[in-house]
C-alpha cells in the first residue's frame, strides 16, 4: 500500500513537471511583425527598381529628377528601422550565456541591436553615400554596381532575418 501511495505520488510530481517544463519557453527573438515584413517587401521592390533605373549610370545635371526618390528610400528604411527598433529585446540568462560564448569567442553579440535594424541603418547609410555621390559628380555604371552589390547583401540579411522570426 505504501509502495503505491509513492508511486502515485512520483508519478503526479513527474506530470506536474511535465506540464510547467512544456508552458516555458527562452526568447531567444523578438516576435514575429507581419508589418515590418510587408513594408520591407515593398520597399525592397522600390529600391531594386530604383537601382535598375541608374544602372547606366547618371549625371549631376539631372540629379533633381531623382532626388525625390533617393529621399523616399532613406525615409522608408528609416521607419523600417524604428519598427524593428520599437520591439523588445529578448533578455533572459540564455541569451546572456550566448553572448558571453560569442564575446570570448570575440564573435558579434546581440545585445545592442537586431540584425534587420543593423541592416536597415547600413541600407540608409549607403543611399545617402549614393545620393551625395550622385548629386556631386554623377555615377558611373561601376559606381552604380557597388552600391548596388551592398545593399543587396543588407536587404538579404534584413529579409532573412524577418522572415526566419514567423516559425
Amino acid at each position: 500500500m505504501k509502495l503505491q501511495k509513492t508511486i502515485s505520488q512520483k508519478l503526479i510530481l513527474i506530470t506536474l513537471s511535465l506540464c510547467l517544463l512544456s508552458s516555458c519557453r527562452a526568447a531567444l527573438a523578438p516576435e514575429y511583425d507581419k508589418a515590418i515584413v510587408q513594408n520591407l517587401t515593398e520597399t525592397t521592390s522600390k529600391t531594386l527598381q530604383f537601382l535598375a533605373s541608374v544602372s547606366i549610370g547618371t549625371n549631376a545635371e539631372t540629379f533633381s529628377s531623382r532626388e525625390n526618390k533617393y529621399n523616399e528610400l532613406i525615409g522608408e528604411f528609416e521607419m523600417l528601422k524604428l519598427l524593428a527598433r520599437a520591439r523588445p529585446l529578448p533578455k533572459n540568462n540564455v541569451t546572456q550565456k550566448i553572448n558571453k560564448i560569442l564575446a570570448s569567442k570575440n564573435g558579434p553579440t546581440n545585445t545592442d541591436d537586431y540584425p534587420s535594424a543593423f541592416a536597415f541603418n547600413r541600407i540608409v547609410q549607403n543611399l545617402n553615400k549614393m545620393k551625395a555621390t550622385d548629386k556631386k559628380t554623377g555615377l558611373n555604371t561601376t559606381v552604380v554596381q557597388a552600391f548596388k552589390g551592398e545593399i543587396v547583401i543588407f536587404l538579404d540579411q534584413a529579409v532573412t532575418y524577418e522572415s526566419f522570426l514567423k516559425r
